[in-house]
């Protein structure tokens, strides 16, 4: 079992995920052209604030205080910086294609906490977070492809 500190720092990476998803959502709302594409990454935005507000009182249970921005990984960062760069003056498919990407780090980020032994209280939110933020990479994923068939 991971002690207080180790889940409240578990619960802090996952924030910042969140924060991070609901930012580059937000932006990749903005940018999309097609009304679904906007209305689809608007609720992912949503759905990610409101994960985030879910963690925060468990967050500070274990100790830590949530994060309000971002996560400081690195690699998160430069996913959702490479989404703003791709929503620049670009098509769609590169929107959808660099939002993949973020859902690709979110999901890898929750399937490493969920690596651990968490406290039962814990793993029954993350779990059910986990289940949606897959379900939703899994959608992103399926729709890039789509694209991709439809270019060709």
């Amino acid at each position: 079992m991971l002690t207080n500190e180790q889940v409240g720092d578990a619960l802090k990476k996952l924030s910042g995920t969140l924060r991070d998803g609901e930012k580059g959502f937000a932006e990749s709302a903005e940018k999309a052209d097609a009304a679904t594409l906007k209305s689809m990454f608007s609720e992912l935005s949503s759905q990610r604030a409101q994960f985030a507000s879910e963690l925060e009182p468990l967050t500070r249970q274990y100790g830590e205080t949530p994060r309000e921005g971002g996560s400081v990984g690195a690699a998160l960062h430069r996913t959702w910086l490479n989404v703003r760069e791709a929503i620049t003056g670009h098509d769609d498919y590169a929107v959808v294609a660099e939002a993949e990407r973020g859902e690709d780090v979110a999901k890898g980020n929750y399937e490493d906490v969920l690596k651990e032994e968490l406290p039962g209280d814990v793993q029954t939110v993350v779990e059910a977070q986990y289940a949606k933020v897959k379900a939703s990479h899994d959608k992103v994923r399926d729709l890039k492809h789509s694209m991709e068939a439809a270019k060709s």
